[in-house]
C-alpha cells in the first residue's frame, strides 16, 4: 500500500530545520502541485532546481519543513511565487492523481505533502474570530493569536469493505472515479457511528444489501481525500438483489472469484482487498 515503503523510513515528526537544494519542495497554488515534466511523467522538483529557477539561493528560500524519508525531506514553498508567478517552462500544476504514477518515496512524500498543504491552504484565518491564523511552533498545527483556536490536520474517517457471498464479490464503480475498473463500497464515517456502523450503512445504502461477520482487514493513510482509510471484509446478510444507489455507483454486481483480474497491491487498500478474495483467502487470514 501506498505508506509501505520499506527498506525507506517515513520520519514525520515536527521540527524547524532548514532545507538542502536536493531536498523536494512542494509549490501548492490551493489546488494542485507544481511538478517537473521528465519524458511523458512528472517529478517532485528540488528546492535547488526552483531556487535556480530565479535567481535565488537557498538563503533565500521561503518555506517550512514538513516532514522526511530517509534523509530527504519536504517543504512547503511559502513564498508569493504559489500564486503569483507565471508557471516556469518545463513545468506543470498537477492533481494529487499524479503522484500515483511515481515512484514510492516521492508518490507517498508528494502525496503527504500535498495533503498538508491542503490544509494550512484552508485554514489561513480562524474559523472562530475570522482573525489571520499563524502556524505553531512546537507541533503540527494552526493557532489563531487573537483568540487562541487551535487546528490539527484534517484527518477523515473513511471505511472500505469486501462483501463476500460464497465465492462472489461484491464490486462497484463509483461515478466520481476515472479508472474504469471495479473496486469496493466505501464511503465517509458519519458523526456519532462506529466504523462496523458506517460499513453496514454505506453498503445497505449504495447496494441495498445487508452484511454480518464484519471483520477487521488493514488500514492506510489516503492523502487523495485527506483521510485514513480503514478496510473491513463482510458476508452478505440475506437477500442478494442489489439495488444500486445512481447517485454515488455507475455500476454494482457481484464477481464470481474466477473473473476478477489481477490487481496490482503497492497503492491502495481496496486492491489489496481484492486481491485477498481473488487468491482464495477466508475472511479471518
Amino acid at each position: 500500500m501506498i505508506h509501505e515503503i520499506a527498506p525507506h523510513k517515513f520520519n514525520n515528526e515536527f521540527k524547524v530545520a532548514d532545507p538542502k537544494a536536493t531536498d523536494f519542495a512542494i509549490r501548492y497554488n490551493g489546488s494542485k502541485t507544481l511538478l517537473k515534466k521528465e519524458g511523458e511523467s512528472y517529478v517532485i522538483p528540488q528546492v535547488g532546481e526552483l531556487l535556480a529557477l530565479e535567481g535565488k539561493t537557498l538563503a533565500d528560500f521561503e518555506g517550512h519543513y514538513l516532514f522526511s524519508i530517509d534523509d530527504t525531506a519536504f517543504f512547503l514553498d511559502d513564498s508569493k511565487a504559489t500564486v503569483e508567478a507565471e508557471t516556469p517552462a518545463g513545468y506543470e500544476y498537477m492533481g494529487n492523481r499524479t503522484f500515483r504514477g511515481m515512484n514510492p518515496v516521492e508518490r507517498m512524500g508528494g502525496a503527504t505533502a500535498a495533503h498538508i498543504a491542503h490544509w494550512e491552504s484552508l485554514n489561513k484565518f480562524c474559523g472562530r474570530c475570522g482573525n489571520v491564523t499563524i502556524r505553531g511552533d512546537h507541533e503540527r498545527s494552526i493557532i489563531c493569536p487573537k483568540c487562541g483556536n487551535v487546528v490539527y490536520p484534517r484527518i477523515s474517517p473513511v471505511v472500505i469493505v469486501a462483501v463476500r457471498n460464497g465465492d462472489k464479490l461484491l464490486m462497484a464503480h463509483n461515478i466520481d472515479n476515472p479508472n474504469p475498473r471495479l473496486f469496493l463500497i466505501s464511503g465517509f464515517v458519519e458523526v456519532g457511528e462506529s466504523l462496523e456502523q458506517a460499513v453496514k450503512r454505506e453498503v445497505l445504502e449504495e447496494a441495498g444489501l445487508r452484511v454480518k461477520n464484519i471483520r477487521y482487514f488493514s488500514s492506510q493513510p489516503w492523502a487523495f481525500s485527506d483521510s485514513l482509510i480503514a478496510g473491513f471484509t463482510a458476508e452478505l446478510d440475506g437477500d442478494d438483489t442489489i439495488h444500486m444507489q445512481k447517485e454515488e455507483l455507475s455500476e454494482a454486481l457481484w464477481v464470481k472469484r474466477e473473473d476478477i483480474p489481477e490487481y496490482e497491491t503497492d497503492v491502495s487498500i481496496s486492491c489489496c482487498l481484492i486481491e485477498n478474495f481473488r487468491r482464495g483467502f477466508t475472511i479471518n487470514d
